[in-house]
């Protein structure tokens, strides 16, 4: 290709102005390091940019992160029934929340409880929350409830206490007058029976939660059943109830005939082999701790054989028992189920939580919910106390049955039920199960009531 002279004249006359021309004189011009530090300073700018594009990302990336565990926890924890309750004396969950936390570090200050001061009983560091087991198989919407255990977390003490109220407990029922408490649930659900409590034993209820009979047999199938030492005769009983309920005779009876076919199948049962029910007693060993425990055998049981060892209170011919022994095992069942959970890791307890979340109605929010979600490793690690309200040693001090020299009638048809000799005395024994030290000594309560 020819040179062409224009084009070389044109690229000089084009140098010469990026880099030579003449300006006119006062005019700012441009120096070799003024332009390479211009360059310069647009690349550390650059970086600056790159630096905070980065601390952008990573909070970006965290409150996506945050904003996943908020969806997991409202996923997971609004799984659970809430259904908020009115109780008399105020004392409802729309009230603000004074929900505790473990701090093992912190000191704990001094609460005085007077069970004579007429308020209702409670500690700032106790929370005691109502648990009702409903029997709902009739198809009613309120059912029957033999399953009133008081759960309380003690971070005081630093225990879990379980407190069953025994049912057929002669109470003033708000609104109903005289009956057995158990009946309280029949007329109003949770929110009466917790009124009822309330107004009878002076104990301040925080919270309420329930499970029916068929949501507690699968929250135990989807723990995976638990590991139970029974007795001898309380295999006797599970088998037994895995037998009768299924004989086409016992389940299409009614009414006092069905208790009359029921007692005539046991003579069939008895003769039944070992291998035709569903726990083989003659494989099992069963050992005592000393001589005055009975003997018992550890069985793993699914969600409906677990029911009928809670539901237990003994049966003619099969095994013995009463409404004591049935409290003993349901807080027995609770406390396995909770020894069971001391164990699992975080993803396990999620994963339960979403499964039994809509088997239970509650008054729990979730907000309280993720905050005792947050400090259930330390509430685990506390040792479980129990016992009955009245105790069964009780018997002639603090309660008796009714009999007919102190008759008791209800719907003119006399009734069996335990009558409380003294609330007064009574309600100090539970205030010392459940704050010990902080209750006022019996004289000294009645001095500073009296004002002396």
């Amino acid at each position: 290709m020819a040179h062409d002279p224009n084009k070389s004249s044109n690229k000089k006359n084009h140098d010469n102005v990026v880099f030579y021309s003449s300006k006119p004189e006062g005019s700012s011009v441009k120096s070799s390091a003024a332009v390479k530090q211009s360059a310069f300073s647009k690349r550390r700018l650059t970086k600056k940019q790159v630096g905070l594009n980065i601390l952008l990302s990573v909070i970006s990336v965290l409150l996506i992160l945050s904003g996943c565990v908020c969806i997991v926890v409202y996923t997971y924890f609004h799984r659970i029934n809430y259904r908020e309750i009115s109780v008399d004396g105020g004392n409802d969950s729309s009230e603000s929340s004074r929900f505790i936390h473990d701090n093992s570090d912190a000191p704990a200050e001094s609460s005085e409880i007077n069970p004579y001061s007429g308020a209702l009983l409670n500690d700032p560091m106790v929370l005691n929350i109502m648990l009702f087991g409903e029997d709902t198989r009739k198809g009613s919407d309120i059912g029957n409830s033999d399953t009133m255990v008081l759960f309380s977390i003690d971070t005081r003490h630093k225990k879990l206490k379980m407190l069953s109220f025994m049912r057929d407990t002669y109470v003033d029922i708000p609104g109903y007058g005289e009956n057995r408490i158990n009946a309280a649930y029949t007329y109003g659900g949770a929110a009466l029976t917790v009124s009822t409590i309330q107004k009878n034993y002076g104990i301040k209820i925080d919270r309420y939660a329930v499970v029916d009979f068929s949501s507690f047999k699968k929250i135990i199938d989807v723990l995976g059943g638990i590991d139970v030492p029974l007795t001898a005769e309380e295999v006797d009983y599970i088998n037994w109830q895995f037998w009768i309920n299924q004989q086409e005779e016992y389940k299409q009876a009614e009414g006092d005939y069905k208790e009359y076919v029921r007692n005539e199948l046991k003579y069939t049962w008895y003769n039944l082999s070992d291998d035709e029910k569903p726990i083989h007693k003659d494989k099992l060993t069963f050992t005592s701790r000393s001589e005055d425990d009975e003997p018992t055998a550890v069985v793993h049981l699914n969600g409906t054989q677990t029911l009928w060892h809670a539901r237990n209170r003994g049966e003619d011919g099969i095994c013995s028992g009463d409404d004591f022994t049935r409290t003993k095992r349901q807080r027995n069942v609770i406390g396995i189920i909770i020894d069971d959970l001391k164990g699992s890791d975080v993803p396990t307890l999620l994963s339960v939580i979403y499964e039994i979340g809509p088997l239970i109605t509650t008054n729990i929010k979730t907000s309280e919910i993720t905050s005792l979600a947050g400090d259930m490793p330390s509430y685990l690690k506390y040792p479980i106390v129990s016992e009955a309200a009245p105790r069964v040693n009780g018997i002639g001090s603090v309660f008796s049955f009714s009999d007919e020299y102190r008759p008791v009638y209800i719907d003119g048809v006399f009734s069996s039920v335990i009558l409380i000799n003294d609330w007064n005395d009574f309600r100090q024994q539970i205030a010392e199960f459940l704050y010990e030290e902080q209750v006022v000594h019996h004289d000294t309560a009645e001095s500073t009531v009296s004002g002396e």
